[in-house]
């Protein structure tokens, strides 16, 4: 199998189908819980409000770090998108599958809490933030989010090796494997 670099139309491609099964993934327990507690078959991905709320709310990020950590953990290195699309997560130095620390540092770290602007896990979290600490706390980490999100695509396509930030932190980088 012969890798390549990753050109950034594919790994969008590949994000963008991951987003879409991650916030599916992470809307179904408040959808499900919010059918019952409202009567109503309404798509209500909303955290549900009192003590109910945090469990919730928890259990849904927790799916999130299923599907962004634990499957490509699984799938050494690559998560639904990736795989349709022939993209891996490799350790930059070996070039071999990342291990369950770099992934915790790229996924977790990386995308969820720092680049976490267009992350549905991220959305959950900033929520019970607002709970928690208030709107005006919430809207710092929403726009210290956007930033960062925002310097990291300009490292993924502006520089030579098209690494983004989480990828920088966790000594990680994207290839493309192509069968031959």
């Amino acid at each position: 199998m012969n890798t390549s670099a990753v050109g950034p139309f594919r790994r969008l491609a590949a994000y963008a189908i991951d987003w879409y099964l991650a916030t599916m993934l992470c809307g179904a327990p408040l959808m499900l819980i919010n059918s019952m507690r409202t009567g109503l078959a309404a798509m209500d991905s909303s955290i549900p409000p009192g003590r109910a709320g945090w469990l919730w709310g928890g259990i849904s990020i927790l799916c999130g770090l299923f599907y962004y950590w634990l499957i490509p953990l699984l799938w050494n290195g690559q998560t639904p998108g990736k795989r349709l699309l022939h993209l891996r997560i490799v350790c930059r130095e070996t070039q071999q599958p990342a291990g369950a620390a770099a992934l915790a540092l790229r996924q977790i770290v990386g995308m969820i809490l720092l680049e976490g602007a267009i992350c549905f896990p991220s959305q959950l979290l900033r929520e019970l933030i607002a709970r928690a600490a208030g709107e005006d706390v919430a809207n710092i980490v929403r726009i210290a989010m956007v930033a960062v999100t925002i310097l990291s695509v300009m490292l993924g396509l502006y520089t030579p090796n098209r690494r983004m930030l989480h990828d920088r932190i966790s000594g990680t980088m994207e290839i493309c494997e192509k069968t031959t």
